[in-house]
């Protein structure tokens, strides 16, 4: 079972580039996900929020995946998404995610339609067993998808259900988070998806934070979550402090666009984004530049990953 579960850390929700045709740019994503790796990131989540999944139709997600996988090539766990509108989309990608080996899937609440706990204990229970060589883990998202699978519900998958094994919840409550692990008596993997919240979460019990800004500044990331494991308390507080700055600093603006600026700012090919997803304007771009620089605890986190300068989206895709 443990190497089904995702690891403990930081897993990057990573951004996806896309070029000028708004399709995924495999070469500059190939690029994102070797940075991530050299920094010492513990696992990726691809094609969640961040990674835009839901904006791409389900053969560009499996095309994106298997690529993803063989260029990753085992050095790190990745996690894929595989939340859909409808099971039967949800358990084909989740189908295809354990036929590419990889460590687990992550799956949002069935959106559009709101559902209560009988549906969807069904429709995670479906995906788990369209899968069971590989993990799952349900992503709560509410804000996004518009309501919650909640504590109980979930807690019931994981005692219930082989294979699924925790929760991703992004939301601000360090309460539930906390709720999750009382309630299901410490048998559940829980990852904070609140970037402000590392280590309230670990401190409480998580095991570990699924964090888009890792997109733009992993290092930042890693080092909370390593100086928390090492005993370091007030050394990762002082740098859980440093990103609520830098969250401050990209309020706003569009908060996947602030996030593919701040990693365009550092010379990573973030690419544009897959519309209606809105990018920064240079008016935006220019207010979080100014705040940056306004913060100088900042500095170190935000030099360059990548000679020359920041790259806009290419004009077609590549491999």
């Amino acid at each position: 079972m443990r190497e089904r579960r995702a690891p403990s850390g930081i897993v990057c929700s990573l951004v996806t580039p896309f070029a000028r045709d708004e399709r995924p740019d495999l070469g500059a994503f190939g690029e994102l996900l070797d940075v991530q790796v050299e920094k010492r990131i513990h696992g990726l989540f691809l094609l969640g929020t961040a990674g835009e999944g839901v904006l791409l139709t389900p053969r560009e997600r499996m095309d994106t995946a298997e690529f993803a996988v063989a260029r990753v090539a085992g050095r790190v766990p990745v996690l894929l998404h595989c939340g859909a509108a409808d099971t039967v989309t949800g358990c084909r990608l989740a189908e295809h995610a354990q036929g590419l080996g990889v460590t687990a899937e992550a799956s949002v609440a069935p959106y559009f339609f709101s559902y209560g706990p009988g549906p969807l204990f069904e429709h995670f229970r479906r995906l788990a067993e369209a899968a069971p060589a590989i993990g799952h883990y349900v992503y709560e998202n509410p804000e996004r998808v518009g309501y919650a699978v909640g504590v109980e519900t979930v807690v019931r998958l994981v005692r219930e259900v082989p294979g699924i094994l925790g929760v991703k919840d992004t939301g601000d409550s360090v309460a539930r988070i906390g709720r999750y692990l009382a309630v299901a008596d410490g048998e559940i993997d829980v990852y904070a998806g609140n970037n402000e919240l590392v280590v309230a979460a670990l401190t409480v019990g998580a095991r570990g934070a699924v964090s888009a800004i890792a997109s733009a500044v992993p290092e930042l990331m890693v080092e909370v979550y390593e100086r928390w494991a090492g005993g370091r308390l007030d050394e990762a507080v002082e740098l859980q402090r440093t990103v609520i700055r830098l969250h401050r600093c990209l309020e706003g603006a569009p908060y996947l666009g602030a996030i593919k600026h701040l990693a365009r700012r550092r010379g990573l090919p973030a690419g544009g984004l897959r519309a209606p997803q809105p990018d920064v304007s240079s008016a935006q771009a220019a207010e979080i530049d100014r705040r940056l620089d306004a913060t100088p605890e900042l500095a170190p986190w935000l030099e360059p990953l990548a000679a020359g300068p920041a790259r806009a989206p290419r004009s077609s895709r590549s491999a």
